[in-house]
């Protein structure tokens, strides 16, 4: 079995799941200290209930916000635990798991499923171009019309919250506007 208990903690504080306030080498520790002593054991000798009280303790002291998912692994660890202990008491459920864990480790949180998460993200961004491409199209369209109506609340709200300047004091959105209709336009052109 591999104990690699610095990159376990990276990974509950990169999730977030301990606050980024907490110390990451006493996390560390925490965990050791309740794995070290039941790896490599046979099921009989593990007290899954005692094993959760320390992880609780854990969850505590560290003020970790306890993840519905994880209630439900506790639940059916339980449950694991009084099927094993019936089927066969020396077996061990750590080793069984490890394949599992392994495989739904790489194929949900590996290299290539954060690669799948970004081709999926860049598939919906080009799915939706030609729409906000028609937007800006239809902005600049406007702005070459004679410029965007408002409405008149609006108008009252930008003379209220933003007096006339020059452009640099423009509001940002303005600016933004402005230079996405310009793009627009010359890559109608």
């Amino acid at each position: 079995l591999q104990a690699d208990y610095t990159r376990v903690a990276e990974v509950h504080f990169r999730a977030g799941y301990v606050p980024a306030h907490k110390d990451k080498a006493a996390f560390t520790q925490a965990i050791r200290a309740i794995a070290e002593p039941i790896l490599g054991l046979p099921l009989a000798e593990i007290s899954l209930a005692k094993l959760l009280g320390l992880m609780f303790q854990v969850t505590e002291r560290f003020e970790m916000d306890t993840q519905p998912q994880l209630w439900r692994l506790q639940k059916t660890m339980l449950v694991s635990e009084g099927v094993g202990r019936k089927l066969d008491p020396t077996i061990n459920m750590w080793e069984l798991a490890r394949p599992l864990v392994e495989d739904w480790m790489r194929e949900n949180r590996g290299p290539l499923a954060r690669a799948k998460e970004s081709a999926e993200t860049a598939r919906e961004l080009i799915e939706r171009a030609p729409l906000i491409l028609k937007g800006l199209e239809q902005a600049a369209g406007d702005l070459a019309e004679g410029g965007v109506r408002l409405h008149p609340d609006t108008l009252e709200a930008l003379r209220r919250d933003q007096p006339p300047h020059p452009p640099a004091q423009w509001p940002l959105w303005l600016a933004v506007l402005m230079l996405a209709a310009a793009v627009v336009v010359l890559a109608v052109d």
